[in-house]
């Protein structure tokens, strides 16, 4: 399966194993890690968020077969691009453990880039891909980013894997972005191992602290020696000019005194980090929309219209 463990983008490897190819966003390192915070957030963190497969065809049918290893949602989504549009997207349980994703080309018969998005809400093997499936070299990319966030990142809870912030971020910039996002994680959470092997992102991005607004489990001087040692960690492995910070969105229910507060306090902290380290900082509050109807949950998580906004904001301030 070597040369099919190509066909994947936006995961550090492909990894095999006896279901099929899994294509990795994260280090066994770093897994490892994750496997210690808790079950909820490992699962999470197997999950393939942000992974794709991307190759040339000029079959009028693509197929594959995918084995399920474990689950962060109840639905899992995949999103066919032929070129840069959007033709075809099959939804499946996630408790239907094995299946085959079949996909009809409106072009078919034409070579053409084909993109496929994997869900982010399950932890997949692939194997039995059709033929005529030829790998896209990524040296075909503009740059590379790691993604560091927790599940807005992820793509929590968007109806399409496609129109995620790394998803449609990625396909602006024509850039190779591993979404690093892990649903439930704040700075505390975050592994320190900064180390991907072959994989050598040219820029780091930040998007953590929503989930640091709630219950403190830890004094306000403790929550901050979290954030110094993270960006501290960052720093050994990025250059200032590499990292780009940014402050927790907007939130439908920081009116009330109990996340308000703590919001604040965060977005002035990671502000006042930014500054002194010099790094560039983006006001979360500033590229997130402030109307309830645009989060899946009304109040954190963005919806796909959400995300398109979002990212419309983003699209200048992060290159």
């Amino acid at each position: 399966m070597r040369e099919e463990a190509t066909l994947f983008h936006g995961c550090i490897a492909a990894e095999e194993t006896p279901y099929g190819l899994v294509p990795r966003r994260f280090t066994q390192a770093q897994l490892a890690h994750w496997d210690q915070i808790g079950m909820v957030r490992a699962a999470r963190a197997h999950g393939i968020a942000g992974t794709t497969m991307r190759f040339v065809t000029d079959q009028a049918q693509i197929s594959f077969s995918y084995h399920v290893l474990s689950i962060c949602g109840e639905k899992m989504t995949f999103d066919l691009y032929e070129g840069e549009r959007l033709t075809d997207s099959i939804t499946r349980p996630t408790q239907d453990l094995e299946g085959r994703v079949v996909f009809s080309l409106l072009d078919g018969g034409t070579e053409q880039e084909v993109t496929i998005y994997l869900p982010f809400t399950a932890e997949l093997a692939f194997s039995a891909f059709s033929e005529g499936l030829k790998p896209i070299e990524k040296t075909a990319y503009s740059g590379r980013i790691l993604w560091l966030g927790d599940s807005i990142s992820q793509g929590m809870h968007a109806l399409h894997p496609s129109q995620t912030l790394v998803g449609i971020l990625g396909r602006t910039w024509k850039y190779e972005i591993i979404n690093q996002g892990v649903g439930g994680c704040g700075y505390k959470d975050i592994c320190r191992d900064f180390t991907y092997g072959d994989w050598h992102p040219d820029l780091l991005v930040l998007l953590l602290g929503t989930n640091d607004t709630g219950p403190a489990d830890v004094s306000w001087d403790a929550y901050q020696a979290q954030v110094r040692e993270c960006l501290d960690c960052a720093q050994e492995r990025f250059l200032a000019d590499q990292i780009r910070l940014i402050s927790p969105f907007w939130r439908g229910d920081q009116q009330k005194e109990e996340i308000g507060r703590p919001f604040r306090r965060i977005v002035s902290l990671l502000k006042e980090e930014a500054k002194r380290r010099g790094v560039a900082y983006i006001d979360g509050e500033k590229v997130s929309p402030h109307c309830n109807n645009l989060y899946w949950d009304e109040r954190l998580h963005p919806n796909d219209t959400g995300f398109a906004v979002i990212c419309e904001a983003l699209r200048g301030r992060i290159l």
